[in-house]
């Protein structure tokens, strides 16, 4: 199965951010989507179930930050496979997002080898289960 058929969401207020991580997973022949507010990705992930997410932590300028998106989008599906991306580094965050699910944690800034490659692992995960 080829990227194309892994759909992933991006979710980072920082629109250049999240357009950059948006082109280089496109480039690598995924179907990705961007949201900059943490209520309209939850909102987007009901209704359009991408394979995987990646969210960013610190939210600044959304009603929620990317923990609590992260435990919408576990309530809305506990497999889904979720990615955090942050900045911050404070316990809290790491603790909570490990109890909800977040599969990977990434800092910023950001390596396109980085993303690739937990996406590219995310994928694998995906692919196995609808193997199985």
């Amino acid at each position: 199965m080829d990227n194309q058929m892994i759909r992933v969401l991006v979710i980072d207020d920082e629109e250049g951010l999240a357009d950059f991580m948006q082109r280089i997973l496109s480039l690598k022949g995924y179907a990705a989507f961007m949201e900059t507010d943490g209520v309209g990705a939850v909102n987007f992930f009901k209704n359009e179930r991408p394979d995987i997410v990646l969210i960013d932590i610190d939210l600044g300028y959304s009603e929620i930050d990317g923990v609590e998106v992260l435990k919408r989008i576990k309530e809305i599906d506990k497999n889904a496979v979720c990615i955090m991306v942050t900045r911050i580094t404070d316990e809290e965050s790491v603790k909570k997002s490990k109890e909800y699910g977040a599969m990977h944690y990434l800092l910023k800034p950001l390596d396109s080898k980085d993303i690739v490659a937990a996406v590219d692992e995310a994928a694998r995960v995906i692919r196995q289960r609808r193997a199985s």
